[in-house]
């Protein structure tokens, strides 16, 4: 036994079809549990998680998002007596590997996918039956969705000619965002949800007021923006510039990004 708590990270891990993946393990005495594992010194938690991840299960995640902390202090269902500071998060499969190319290492002897209703079923240890309760309350249910717009107009400076620092041009903004359309759905409220016209208010500050050289730098910012001002879990967006070439109709930048 350890003269001090442990702190620990678990990772309850998504697969796209939403079947999450289960270990069996002979320290928790033949019941179910989570891939995870004591955070070493140096590491953050969510470096932990990605390394015990790998060891465990040699698979890798995406979209870890933080769930909650429960405290195992001396539990008769773990094989020694400890005290247990346990960091759960929820994390993706990343779509590069297969549900059938999980490879255990000697921390468990078995696994399955499974659906989280039916996965309260089978016998789980106390933590990860929690786990998996708060999933099913806090995410399963919900509703995500994508909000934005098409071809927003906005006359700006823009570029890095001369004649581009005293003439403004024209940008089309093409901006998608994903959120949670839940708490507006329960509210019917506009301020649970983003507001599009405020997206595109936010696209036209920025364009007009910083009168960048690069479109990259405006799409960089933009979807900087929605993360930071607008809750998004992910976004896209493209900036076209309809007189950047003679021959085209347009130039392009498009950029995405996912919440980590």
């Amino acid at each position: 036994m350890h003269e001090r708590p442990l702190l620990t990270v678990g990772g309850l891990i998504i697969a796209s079809d939403g079947d999450l993946l289960l270990v069996r393990s002979k320290k928790w005495h033949d019941l179910y549990s989570v891939p995870g594992g004591k955070v070493e010194l140096g590491e953050t938690r969510e470096e932990a998680l990605r390394r015990e991840i790998w060891e465990e299960a040699h698979v890798k995640i995406l979209n870890i998002r933080f769930a909650t902390i429960q405290e195992s202090i001396y539990s008769p269902e773990f094989w020694q007596k400890n005290h247990f500071v346990m960091n759960d998060y929820i994390a993706d499969l990343d779509p590069a590997f297969r549900k059938d190319q999980v490879i255990l290492n000697d921390e468990a002897y078995a696994y399955c996918w499974v659906n989280p209703l039916e996965a309260l079923s089978f016998p789980l240890h106390r933590e990860a039956r929690e786990l998996i309760k708060w999933y099913i309350a806090h995410e399963l249910n919900r509703r995500a969705g994508i909000v934005g717009f098409d071809q927003h107009q906005i006359d700006c400076i823009v570029g890095t000619l001369p004649e581009e620092r005293v003439k403004e041009q024209l940008l089309w903004v093409d901006l998608k965002v994903k959120i949670d359309f839940s708490p507006c759905l329960q509210s019917g409220s506009i301020d649970k949800t983003v507001d599009y016209s405020r997206l595109a208010s936010f696209c036209t500050m920025l364009a007009r007021n910083t009168q960048y050289e690069l479109i990259e730098s405006l799409a960089s910012d933009i979807i900087a923006g929605c993360f930071e001002q607008f809750n998004a879990e992910w976004a896209w967006v493209r900036v076209r510039k309809p007189s950047a070439i003679p021959t085209a109709a347009y130039a392009f930048v498009e950029m995405e990004q996912s919440r980590r």
